[in-house]
């Protein structure tokens, strides 16, 4: 579709048909921007011809295009730089991700473990506790016979004694 025709400028009171595929307002811009440079150098040098202003116009242009190119791809070597590190840094977001989920399933695990834990540590502790009540009253069970035998053997020897 980029289709190329005839464009005319006027630059220093000359005319110049130009091919090109771009439209006439942006042509029409180059051309103002030449007369520009031109008339700026023509100000500031009273003893050059147009030819030279032309030429030294040229070489401004030149340079700035030069610039534009170097600091181009300065910009895209800084881009592709920052495109490296932002690759990397999603690399490593990705390992430490993956690393998170493991230690929340680890983490989920051992909380797991931690309550059944618990839990049989409460059925030790009530059997521990049931052990103890039922030896305490074994022992005050053998206190009582203890009692109860001494208890007889005094009657016994009442009785004894009574019958004596």
């Amino acid at each position: 579709m980029n289709t190329k025709r005839k464009v005319s400028v006027q630059i220093e009171g000359r005319s110049y048909a130009l091919i090109t595929a771009d439209d006439e307002k942006y042509v029409q811009g180059v051309a103002d921007d030449v007369i520009a440079q031109i008339k700026k150098i023509v100000t500031s040098t009273n003893h050059l011809d147009t030819r030279d202003c032309a030429i030294l116009a040229a070489l401004n242009f030149c340079d700035d295009r030069n610039k534009a190119l170097r600091n181009k791809k300065e910009c895209i070597s800084k881009a592709d730089k920052i495109i490296r590190q932002t690759n990397d840094l999603n690399k490593q977001c990705s390992e430490y991700k993956t690393r998170l989920a493991e230690v929340i399933n680890e983490n989920t695990a051992l909380t797991r473990k931690y309550k059944r834990l618990e839990k049989e540590n409460e059925q030790l502790r009530n059997a521990l506790q049931k052990a103890v009540n039922s030896a305490q009253a074994e022992e005050n069970e053998g206190e009582d016979d203890e009692e109860s035998d001494e208890i007889i053997r005094k009657m016994r020897q009442q009785q004894i004694s009574l019958f004596d």
